[in-house]
């Protein structure tokens, strides 16, 4: 069945699903892309995982599967809370996974699509995340070409880069201005032959997501209507800046310091720092949906933990209530069904320690009716 809290729901993991490619459990199908699905998993200590399984045939080629996995190597070793934490990376049976930390939230182009362009602080808050990303990347011989708004997810907490896909290491000799190329094709860790080249590329593709984040639309043929200041909502310091870094000559680009500096609050009248740093930065729906993908994330593992101490039936995983086994447990009351207290207990303790947080959890968690039960018992029954 489709997980669904609230309006929310994932899709199931399908039965063509490549099981077994990574050691972690699938529970349901985040993303479709070109390139692979992505799904939700769990680690053994209970942190929710975002395993992107590529299409067959990307990495059969064993110098293209040593560059990506390096490249992921050296990936791990970024110190930036803008890229969702690498967790794990192989081949298996034919097919290169990736797992990293799953960020709850919408990609940056779903939400624009379903809820509109971002506000204006929140086109800042996005220069800030995407020029740090660049400048990180660029310290461990990474580049950002080919990032696209599919590879940002807007969390409560921030913007989040989740798709290493497009981490491009430059070799000697190579990665000018137009080569095309993925992670999993041509990558190997290196010093770039080009840097000047390689980041007015990067430059481009920070301008265009910002772009698209202020004005709900792609590029267009004249991307300076950006200047119009009633085209988009954009700060206006921001403005010149992704016009700029749009141009074609890579020479006539701004640095990647010169869009940070823009989006930066140094130099801004504390009062002025002040009102960025309270103004929604989210359009309105995207916190919730937010929220309603974490609330989804744990009610799947939830569930599984009902399942592994057999208190849920597998097939009853993902029924869609609000509250993971509501329906289970109102049939229990309706038929009088008897749970002992040492089988609440246990899948208390089985949850309890496949926690992901450091939350304690209570008999409520197994739902009021089922935790009724419970309690009403008679000590020593």
């Amino acid at each position: 069945m489709v997980s669904r809290v609230g309006s929310f729901a994932f899709e199931p993991v399908g039965v063509d699903a490549p099981k077994g490619v990574s050691p972690y459990e699938l529970r349901a199908l985040v993303a479709t892309g070109a390139r692979g699905r992505t799904y939700l998993a769990y680690t053994s200590a209970g942190q929710a995982a975002a395993v992107k399984v590529y299409r067959f045939g990307i990495g059969s080629d064993p110098m293209p599967r040593a560059r990506f996995l390096r490249a992921v190597t050296v990936a791990r070793s970024m110190h930036c809370a803008v890229v969702a934490p690498v967790i794990g990376a192989g081949f298996t049976m034919h097919r290169l996974w990736l797992a990293t930390a799953y960020q709850p939230g919408p990609s940056l182009a779903d939400a624009v699509f379903q809820y509109g362009a971002l506000p204006r602080e929140g086109v800042r808050r996005l220069a800030l995340a995407l020029t740090e990303l660049v400048g990180e990347l660029h310290l461990v011989g990474l580049s950002g070409r080919g990032l696209v708004p599919a590879d940002v997810v807007l969390t409560e907490d921030g913007p989040r880069v989740v798709d290493l896909g497009f981490a491009r290491v430059e070799i000697e000799g190579g990665g000018g201005e137009g080569a095309v190329s993925t992670a999993a094709q041509d990558e190997l860790p290196g010093r770039y032959a080009s840097g000047a080249a390689v980041l007015a590329q990067d430059v481009r593709e920070v301008a265009a997501i910002l772009y698209f984040a202020a004005t709900g639309r792609t590029v267009s043929a004249d991307p300076s209507d950006i200047m119009i200041p009633t085209v988009g909502n954009c700060p206006q310091a921001l403005r010149e800046l992704i016009a700029a870094g749009l141009r074609e000559n890579p020479a006539n680009r701004p640095s990647i310091s010169e869009l940070a500096a823009a989006a930066s609050t140094a130099g801004v009248p504390a009062s002025t720092a002040a009102n960025w740093a309270t103004a929604d930065w989210l359009p309105k729906g995207v916190a919730q949906d937010a929220r309603e993908r974490a609330s989804v994330v744990t009610s799947i593992h939830r569930q599984h933990a009902w399942v592994a101490v057999g208190m849920l039936p597998e097939a009853e995983v993902h029924t869609g209530s609000r509250t993971p086994g509501l329906d289970r447990n109102a049939r229990l009351s309706a038929t009088g069904s008897v749970v002992s207290s040492s089988a609440a207990s246990s899948a208390a303790a089985a949850v309890e320690d496949q926690k992901p947080s450091g939350e304690k959890l209570t008999a409520a968690d197994l739902s009021r009716s089922l935790a009724r039960k419970v309690w009403r018992r008679k000590p020593g029954n």
